[in-house]
């Protein structure tokens, strides 16, 4: 089913833990203005990972997500691990029935720790622009939504062949908006054997993973929100 396990709204202070989660959407999703969270021991099958967003989808409204810390993951046969998902700065659409983007706000202060990987199409998404297949208009209309204090670690396993060589997609539309990303012992590789990811506008991030250049991806227009 195409539909979330665990989403968080408006919310503070929560934990959640200890779930098996059969799903065709995000395990978890951190909706906006959602803050100080505890995620850990969860095994998430046929996922979209755990996620961040989507946020900043609606112009002029302030969306943030902050203080969120995953530990401890089991994640197969999904399109992601950790993913950050933001709308760029102006109007785009992933699909007829899901258009966006302009919204303001923040993501900060968020950690993925310990995560178990098994054909998952990228071990790690972060993009802010979200329904937006055209990188140079995204560039144009970068995010008004930062991305800072991210920290992503201690991760295994393999990714599936959908986008080998690449096995991750660090992608934001300014480096204005992304700041102060870690990202360190991640110890995931693709069927054949490489760790590439698609990078793109984030300060310092080819000295951490392996780097090509960034631009669009296959795939983007079956992914939902």
């Amino acid at each position: 089913m195409y539909t979330d396990g665990w989403d968080t709204y408006r919310s503070d202070n929560i934990v959640i833990q200890n779930s098996h989660i059969d799903n065709g959407d995000d395990c978890v999703s951190f909706k906006p203005n959602s803050t100080n969270i505890v995620v850990q021991n969860l095994v998430c099958n046929g996922s979209h990972g755990i996620s961040v967003g989507s946020l900043g989808q609606y112009a002029g409204e302030v969306d943030y997500v902050k203080n969120v810390y995953v530990y401890n993951i089991s994640m197969s046969n999904a399109s992601d691990g950790a993913r950050i998902k933001v709308w760029p700065g102006t109007a785009s659409a992933l699909s007829g029935d899901l258009q966006g983007g302009g919204g303001l706000g923040a993501v900060q202060n968020i950690t993925y720790d310990t995560m178990k990987l098994s054909n998952v199409d990228y071990a790690i998404e972060i993009t802010q622009c979200y329904g937006q297949k055209n990188i140079t208009l995204c560039n144009q209309f970068p995010s008004k939504l930062t991305i800072s204090d991210i920290t992503i670690r201690n991760f295994s396993g393999t990714t599936s062949k959908k986008y080998q060589p690449q096995i991750g997609y660090l992608v934001c539309s300014s480096p204005a908006f992304c700041s102060n990303f870690t990202i360190e012992d991640v110890n995931v590789k693709s069927p054949n054997g490489t760790d590439l990811y698609t990078c793109g506008s984030i300060e310092g991030i080819e000295k951490q993973v392996n780097c090509t250049t960034g631009g669009t991806k296959g795939g983007n227009s079956k992914r939902w929100m």
